[in-house]
């Protein structure tokens, strides 16, 4: 049974991703990259938080952290995004009747920092996080679409 329903309008029409962690979504899009969302538990609504500043046609993500994602690109590009401090602080405003962000300009929303980008060379079609040794440290395993397998370890 639903018990509450609340969207976001104005999201890029082309999602393909969505990667969540507790209230925080990560949306990947095909043609405007990631952009960031939160719940606002108090006004049941969803709030963009970040955008990522380039436009890429993502053809993957993976949830690293609460704040950081893995993005691949339909360019062979993998790029770790991280969601700038204190932009999801004062994401809401103190009166929680408007999105402090929710704004038509384009620079009115925080931008998501590009951590790093490697280029792999082909479409990276999927990615997942995952330990190669039993209890050692996760790497992250990704395929591209004429079959290779890569891990950053």
């Amino acid at each position: 049974q639903l018990l509450k329903k609340c969207e976001l309008r104005g999201l890029p029409t082309m999602v393909k991703t969505l990667q969540a962690a507790g209230d925080r979504a990560f949306v990947g899009d095909m043609m405007h990259s990631v952009q960031f969302l939160r719940y606002d538990s108090t006004s049941n609504k969803l709030v963009l938080v970040a955008r990522d500043k380039n436009p890429r046609p993502v053809t993957c993500t993976e949830l690293l952290d609460i704040n950081t994602v893995a993005v691949g690109d339909k360019f062979g590009n993998i790029s770790m995004l991280r969601l700038p401090r204190g932009a999801d602080v004062g994401a809401i405003d103190v009166t929680g009747t408007r999105a402090l962000w929710d704004s038509s300009r384009e620079d009115a929303t925080p931008k998501l920092e590009t951590l790093c980008t490697y280029h792999v060379g082909e479409v990276v079609t999927s990615m997942t996080r995952a330990s190669l040794v039993a209890g050692g440290a996760e790497s992250l395993i990704y395929v591209t679409v004429t079959g290779r397998v890569g891990a950053f370890v």
